[in-house]
């Protein structure tokens, strides 16, 4: 069931949508109740991949279809609490309290568990690199794992600093994995080839940052829950710079888009943000009124904003073009 929405935008200033024949804004609600879903993920052919960390599956949305299809995880309560897409549109996904590493093909409607080697380790989030390798962040276990489905074998990398709290990672050109350290307030890197890591301390205390993404300059962005800012790092000069969020808003989550810019979800409001590295400007989009919780955001290739909102219990879509023809004002 879908719901149309009317959406209002803030440069600074409230802004308005042009007229156009297309919707803004829809909601598409999740078919099961209080299903949380945390974390979404878009596929090649647009599909949206969704999980559902309060009743144990994993869900498909096509927009192309307005439909859902959902899928029970094996294990009972595993709590799962991120996911990934491989290079053949196999589903990765890591089941949090069962401290373990799951595949689902999409083609056979299958499953498959891995047991992850530290006991007790709190996978939290994850990704794939170009050679198909699934890499995830331990919150407990402070390391880094990899995971080779041609092997079937695990890897781990321990952090330097102890008990920093691992969270949003990804991979770079170049193969090396840089990832948040949340408790330990830094950016980490580490050198697949030879298993080194490098850590760089944050350019504000108590940073409090989760996830992490990486434009096509190979440029490093994450923000702050409590610094309250957009940061980029360059990872050839090797140096931050802080954007401080308009409003005092904290962010939850992010993604760049196809053009550069940066999205992200706004912690507890019934927002979602833009930042246009070009011309150093914020847009906030204001999805309606009442309580709402944006968590994950993703871009599809057609330059739509998809977010999860795990207090209305739905997937939303943003039209990109929409969005886009606010910066020309």
């Amino acid at each position: 069931m879908k719901r149309r929405i009317a959406l209002g935008l803030v440069l600074f200033l409230l802004l308005s949508l042009p007229a156009s024949g297309a919707e803004p804004f829809i909601s598409y609600k999740v078919p099961t109740d209080y299903a949380l879903p945390a974390r979404i993920e878009v596929d090649k052919e647009g599909d949206v991949w969704i999980i559902e960390a309060n009743t144990n599956k994993i869900a498909r949305f096509q927009p192309a279809k307005e439909t859902y299809s959902e899928f029970e995880i094996p294990t009972y309560r595993s709590f799962p609490s991120d996911l990934t897409l491989d290079n053949d549109g196999k589903v990765w996904f890591l089941e949090q309290d069962a401290n373990q590493l799951a595949v689902f093909d999409p083609a056979a409607q299958s499953f498959k568990e891995y047991d992850i080697p530290t006991i007790e380790s709190s996978p939290f989030r994850i990704t794939s690199d170009a050679d198909g390798k699934i890499w995830f962040t331990q919150f407990y276990g402070n390391k880094i794992g990899m995971f080779d489905p041609q092997k079937e074998e695990f890897k781990e990398y321990l952090i330097p600093t102890p008990d920093s709290r691992p969270v949003g990672l990804v991979a770079d050109f170049k193969g090396r994995i840089w990832f948040i350290e949340n408790v330990g307030n830094k950016l980490g890197r580490l050198d697949t080839r030879d298993g080194s890591v490098r850590e760089f301390p944050m350019p504000n205390l108590f940073e409090a940052a989760m996830d992490i993404a990486m434009d096509r300059l190979g440029y490093l962005w994450f923000g702050g829950n409590k610094g309250r800012s957009v940061v980029m790092f360059d990872p050839v000069a090797e140096k931050f710079e802080t954007f401080p969020l308009p409003g005092g808003s904290s962010m939850d989550s992010l993604t760049v888009g196809a053009e550069g810019r940066i999205f992200f979800s706004i912690r507890g409001i019934r927002k979602i943000g833009a930042f246009n590295p070009k011309t150093k400007e914020f847009i906030e989009v204001k999805v309606g009124l009442g309580e709402s919780k944006p968590r994950d955001i993703a871009v599809d290739r057609a330059g739509d904003i998809w977010f999860a909102d795990i207090v209305e219990n739905a997937l939303f879509k943003v039209d990109g073009n929409a969005v886009s023809n606010l910066w020309l004002k």
